[in-house]
Protein backbone atom coordinates (compact mmCIF):
# COMPACT_ATOMS: atom_id res chain seq x y z
CA UNK A 1 0.00 0.00 0.00
CA UNK A 2 1.36 3.16 -0.86
CA UNK A 3 -0.46 5.90 1.83
CA UNK A 4 -1.86 9.44 1.08
CA UNK A 5 0.64 10.79 3.81
CA UNK A 6 3.95 8.77 2.16
CA UNK A 7 4.19 7.64 5.85
CA UNK A 8 7.94 7.59 5.20
CA UNK A 9 10.25 7.12 8.65
CA UNK A 10 11.23 10.80 8.96
CA UNK A 11 14.76 9.34 11.00
CA UNK A 12 15.56 6.63 8.58
CA UNK A 13 17.40 7.39 5.01
CA UNK A 14 16.35 6.70 2.21
CA UNK A 15 17.99 3.44 1.85
CA UNK A 16 16.42 2.73 5.29
CA UNK A 17 12.80 3.13 4.38
CA UNK A 18 13.17 1.31 1.50
CA UNK A 19 14.67 -1.65 3.04
CA UNK A 20 12.53 -1.87 6.05
CA UNK A 21 10.40 -4.08 4.89
CA UNK A 22 12.17 -6.88 3.66
CA UNK A 23 14.05 -6.46 7.13
CA UNK A 24 11.35 -7.34 8.72
CA UNK A 25 10.27 -9.99 6.67
CA UNK A 26 12.96 -12.02 7.47
CA UNK A 27 15.71 -11.26 4.92
CA UNK A 28 19.41 -10.24 5.65
CA UNK A 29 20.60 -6.35 5.73
CA UNK A 30 22.73 -7.42 3.42
CA UNK A 31 20.10 -8.66 1.38
CA UNK A 32 17.48 -6.14 2.32
CA UNK A 33 19.52 -3.24 1.45
CA UNK A 34 20.30 -4.96 -2.09
CA UNK A 35 16.78 -5.36 -2.94
CA UNK A 36 16.53 -1.41 -1.58
CA UNK A 37 19.04 -0.24 -4.20
CA UNK A 38 17.09 -2.16 -7.19
CA UNK A 39 14.03 -0.73 -5.86
CA UNK A 40 15.22 3.50 -5.96
CA UNK A 41 16.94 2.67 -9.11
CA UNK A 42 13.18 1.48 -10.53
CA UNK A 43 11.88 4.83 -9.77
CA UNK A 44 14.92 7.08 -10.54
CA UNK A 45 16.15 7.42 -7.28
CA UNK A 46 19.24 5.36 -7.12
CA UNK A 47 21.78 8.45 -6.55
CA UNK A 48 19.31 9.67 -3.51
CA UNK A 49 19.32 6.41 -1.21
CA UNK A 50 21.64 8.61 1.76
CA UNK A 51 19.56 11.21 2.23
CA UNK A 52 17.09 11.70 4.65
CA UNK A 53 13.13 12.13 3.64
CA UNK A 54 12.92 15.72 4.46
CA UNK A 55 15.69 16.27 2.12
CA UNK A 56 13.57 15.17 -0.28
CA UNK A 57 11.00 17.22 -2.91
CA UNK A 58 7.41 16.02 -2.76
CA UNK A 59 7.57 14.03 -5.85
CA UNK A 60 10.41 12.29 -4.40
CA UNK A 61 8.90 11.22 -1.21
CA UNK A 62 6.13 9.82 -2.97
CA UNK A 63 8.53 7.75 -5.36
CA UNK A 64 10.32 6.51 -1.97
CA UNK A 65 7.16 5.29 -0.61
CA UNK A 66 6.15 3.45 -3.91
CA UNK A 67 9.83 2.21 -4.06
CA UNK A 68 9.06 0.58 -0.45
CA UNK A 69 6.00 -1.37 -2.02
CA UNK A 70 7.25 -2.48 -4.77
CA UNK A 71 10.15 -4.03 -2.90
CA UNK A 72 7.76 -6.51 -1.23
CA UNK A 73 6.86 -7.49 -5.03
CA UNK A 74 3.24 -7.17 -4.86
CA UNK A 75 0.79 -8.91 -6.69
CA UNK A 76 -1.70 -5.96 -6.19
CA UNK A 77 -0.52 -2.61 -5.62
CA UNK A 78 -3.32 -0.43 -3.37
CA UNK A 79 -2.74 3.67 -4.19
CA UNK A 80 -4.38 6.03 -1.59
CA UNK A 81 -4.94 9.27 -3.09
CA UNK A 82 -1.37 9.48 -3.40
CA UNK A 83 -1.26 12.81 -5.33
CA UNK A 84 -3.54 14.97 -2.75
CA UNK A 85 -0.45 16.30 -1.33
CA UNK A 86 1.50 17.67 -4.22
CA UNK A 87 0.73 21.13 -6.75
CA UNK A 88 -1.20 20.65 -9.85
CA UNK A 89 1.93 20.71 -12.10
CA UNK A 90 3.74 17.67 -9.70
CA UNK A 91 0.46 15.38 -10.08
CA UNK A 92 0.61 15.38 -13.59
CA UNK A 93 4.19 14.24 -14.38
CA UNK A 94 3.69 12.01 -11.13
CA UNK A 95 0.97 10.09 -12.81
CA UNK A 96 2.72 9.50 -16.02
CA UNK A 97 5.37 8.18 -13.63
CA UNK A 98 3.01 5.92 -11.92
CA UNK A 99 1.40 4.70 -15.18
CA UNK A 100 4.43 4.28 -16.83
CA UNK A 101 5.70 1.62 -13.88
CA UNK A 102 2.36 0.18 -13.68
CA UNK A 103 2.48 -1.02 -17.36
CA UNK A 104 6.72 -1.67 -17.35
CA UNK A 105 6.40 -3.91 -14.30
CA UNK A 106 3.04 -5.60 -15.27
CA UNK A 107 1.04 -5.18 -11.95
CA UNK A 108 -2.06 -5.19 -10.58
CA UNK A 109 -2.71 -1.54 -9.44
CA UNK A 110 -5.97 -0.20 -7.17
CA UNK A 111 -6.02 3.43 -7.79
CA UNK A 112 -8.17 5.26 -5.20
CA UNK A 113 -8.80 9.20 -6.16
CA UNK A 114 -11.46 12.19 -6.16
CA UNK A 115 -9.60 13.53 -9.34
CA UNK A 116 -11.80 12.86 -12.53
CA UNK A 117 -8.55 13.70 -14.33
CA UNK A 118 -5.91 11.47 -12.63
CA UNK A 119 -8.53 8.71 -12.57
CA UNK A 120 -9.49 8.39 -16.94
CA UNK A 121 -4.84 9.31 -16.83
CA UNK A 122 -4.11 6.15 -15.18
CA UNK A 123 -6.96 3.76 -15.39
CA UNK A 124 -7.97 0.89 -17.87
CA UNK A 125 -10.96 0.32 -16.10
CA UNK A 126 -13.20 2.90 -13.44
CA UNK A 127 -15.48 1.85 -10.63
CA UNK A 128 -17.33 4.92 -9.51
CA UNK A 129 -18.15 4.61 -5.78
CA UNK A 130 -21.37 6.25 -4.27
CA UNK A 131 -22.42 5.77 -0.81
CA UNK A 132 -20.28 2.52 -0.45
CA UNK A 133 -21.81 0.62 -3.72
CA UNK A 134 -20.96 0.58 -7.35
CA UNK A 135 -22.28 3.57 -9.29
CA UNK A 136 -21.02 2.21 -12.96
CA UNK A 137 -17.98 0.38 -13.82
CA UNK A 138 -15.95 0.33 -17.33
CA UNK A 139 -13.41 2.28 -19.47
CA UNK A 140 -12.86 5.87 -18.82
CA UNK A 141 -14.23 6.63 -22.39
CA UNK A 142 -17.26 4.65 -21.27
CA UNK A 143 -17.66 6.68 -18.00
CA UNK A 144 -16.93 9.96 -19.56
CA UNK A 145 -18.94 9.85 -22.41
CA UNK A 146 -22.18 7.34 -21.60
CA UNK A 147 -22.43 7.74 -17.76
CA UNK A 148 -25.31 6.24 -16.29
CA UNK A 149 -27.06 8.62 -13.90
CA UNK A 150 -26.60 11.79 -12.84
CA UNK A 151 -24.07 11.21 -10.41
CA UNK A 152 -21.62 9.85 -12.73
CA UNK A 153 -22.16 12.41 -15.13
CA UNK A 154 -21.66 14.97 -12.50
CA UNK A 155 -18.38 12.78 -10.78
CA UNK A 156 -16.54 11.86 -13.95
CA UNK A 157 -16.08 16.03 -14.67
CA UNK A 158 -18.64 18.93 -15.23
CA UNK A 159 -21.70 18.03 -17.28
CA UNK A 160 -24.87 20.43 -17.74
CA UNK A 161 -28.35 18.55 -16.94
CA UNK A 162 -31.08 19.75 -18.60
CA UNK A 163 -34.36 18.42 -19.86
CA UNK A 164 -35.04 16.81 -23.23
CA UNK A 165 -38.13 15.36 -24.97
CA UNK A 166 -37.21 12.04 -26.83
CA UNK A 167 -39.40 12.38 -29.17
CA UNK A 168 -39.27 9.34 -31.39
CA UNK A 169 -37.30 5.65 -30.75
CA UNK A 170 -35.91 3.14 -33.30
CA UNK A 171 -33.71 0.34 -32.48
CA UNK A 172 -30.50 1.58 -30.53
CA UNK A 173 -31.37 5.19 -31.18
CA UNK A 174 -33.40 8.38 -30.74
CA UNK A 175 -34.54 11.88 -31.50
CA UNK A 176 -33.73 14.23 -28.61
CA UNK A 177 -35.45 17.84 -29.14
CA UNK A 178 -33.40 20.10 -26.96
CA UNK A 179 -33.92 24.05 -26.29
CA UNK A 180 -35.33 23.77 -30.56
CA UNK A 181 -32.15 21.43 -31.59
CA UNK A 182 -33.09 17.81 -32.40
CA UNK A 183 -30.46 15.68 -32.37
CA UNK A 184 -30.02 11.71 -32.68
CA UNK A 185 -28.71 9.91 -29.51
CA UNK A 186 -28.71 6.47 -27.93
CA UNK A 187 -32.08 5.96 -26.36
CA UNK A 188 -30.59 3.70 -23.80
CA UNK A 189 -33.89 2.01 -22.98
CA UNK A 190 -35.21 5.28 -22.17
CA UNK A 191 -39.00 5.52 -23.16
CA UNK A 192 -40.81 8.46 -25.39
CA UNK A 193 -41.29 11.11 -23.42
CA UNK A 194 -39.16 13.83 -20.99
CA UNK A 195 -35.59 13.04 -20.42
CA UNK A 196 -32.74 14.62 -18.44
CA UNK A 197 -29.73 14.84 -20.64
CA UNK A 198 -25.98 15.44 -19.88
CA UNK A 199 -23.88 17.74 -22.40
CA UNK A 200 -19.93 18.16 -21.76
CA UNK A 201 -19.18 21.66 -21.41
CA UNK A 202 -16.55 21.19 -24.55
CA UNK A 203 -19.64 19.84 -26.39
CA UNK A 204 -21.62 23.12 -26.52
CA UNK A 205 -20.10 25.58 -29.78
CA UNK A 206 -20.51 29.13 -29.51
CA UNK A 207 -21.54 30.45 -32.81
CA UNK A 208 -22.48 34.60 -32.91
CA UNK A 209 -26.02 34.79 -32.46
CA UNK A 210 -28.25 35.90 -36.11
CA UNK A 211 -31.34 36.12 -36.99
CA UNK A 212 -32.38 32.55 -38.40
CA UNK A 213 -30.06 30.52 -37.63
CA UNK A 214 -30.81 27.10 -35.63
CA UNK A 215 -29.96 26.90 -32.19
CA UNK A 216 -29.86 27.69 -28.37
CA UNK A 217 -30.32 31.21 -27.71
CA UNK A 218 -28.13 32.98 -24.42
CA UNK A 219 -26.08 35.57 -23.08
CA UNK A 220 -22.97 35.28 -21.71
CA UNK A 221 -22.90 36.08 -17.86
CA UNK A 222 -19.77 35.07 -16.77
CA UNK A 223 -16.06 34.81 -18.53
CA UNK A 224 -13.31 33.19 -17.12
CA UNK A 225 -9.81 33.08 -18.68
CA UNK A 226 -7.85 29.41 -17.96
CA UNK A 227 -4.43 30.23 -20.72
CA UNK A 228 -5.22 27.27 -23.09
CA UNK A 229 -9.10 27.77 -22.61
CA UNK A 230 -12.09 30.02 -22.05
CA UNK A 231 -14.94 29.04 -19.61
CA UNK A 232 -18.37 30.80 -19.99
CA UNK A 233 -21.57 30.75 -17.96
CA UNK A 234 -24.25 31.39 -20.87
CA UNK A 235 -27.57 31.56 -19.50
CA UNK A 236 -30.32 30.34 -21.72
CA UNK A 237 -34.41 28.89 -22.24
CA UNK A 238 -33.04 25.74 -20.60
CA UNK A 239 -30.96 26.85 -17.70
CA UNK A 240 -27.37 28.46 -17.66
CA UNK A 241 -25.00 26.62 -19.02
CA UNK A 242 -21.56 25.78 -18.35
CA UNK A 243 -19.11 26.49 -21.87
CA UNK A 244 -15.23 25.47 -22.50
CA UNK A 245 -14.17 27.15 -25.54
CA UNK A 246 -10.10 26.47 -27.06
CA UNK A 247 -10.62 30.05 -28.42
CA UNK A 248 -8.47 32.09 -25.84
CA UNK A 249 -7.72 34.93 -28.19
CA UNK A 250 -11.27 36.53 -29.06
CA UNK A 251 -12.84 36.07 -26.02
CA UNK A 252 -16.68 36.91 -25.40
CA UNK A 253 -17.83 39.52 -22.79
CA UNK A 254 -20.29 39.48 -20.42
CA UNK A 255 -23.64 39.92 -22.23
CA UNK A 256 -22.59 39.11 -25.55
CA UNK A 257 -25.62 37.37 -27.34
CA UNK A 258 -24.14 34.09 -28.69
CA UNK A 259 -25.93 30.81 -30.24
CA UNK A 260 -25.31 27.51 -28.87
CA UNK A 261 -25.25 24.48 -31.02
CA UNK A 262 -23.95 20.71 -29.78
CA UNK A 263 -20.89 18.60 -30.96
CA UNK A 264 -21.16 14.99 -32.07
CA UNK A 265 -19.62 14.19 -29.29
CA UNK A 266 -20.03 14.40 -24.86
CA UNK A 267 -24.27 14.42 -25.21
CA UNK A 268 -25.77 11.67 -23.45
CA UNK A 269 -29.57 10.49 -22.06
CA UNK A 270 -29.24 9.91 -18.57
CA UNK A 271 -31.09 8.13 -15.59
CA UNK A 272 -32.01 10.25 -12.68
Amino acid sequence: MVFQSYALFPHMSVLDNVAYGPSVSGRSRREAQALARAGLATVGLAALGDRLPSELSGGQQQRVAIARALVLEPAVLLFDEPLSNLDARLRRRMREEIRELQRRLGITVVYVTHDQEEALAVSDRIIVMNGGVIAQEGTPRDLYDAPGDVFVAGFMGEANRVKGMLCRVDDDTGVVEIGGLRVELPHRGLAVGAVDVAIRPEALLIGVASEGTAGIRGTVTQVAYLGSRMEYSIGTEIGDLFVTSPVADRPLTAGAAVTLTLADHGVTLIRP
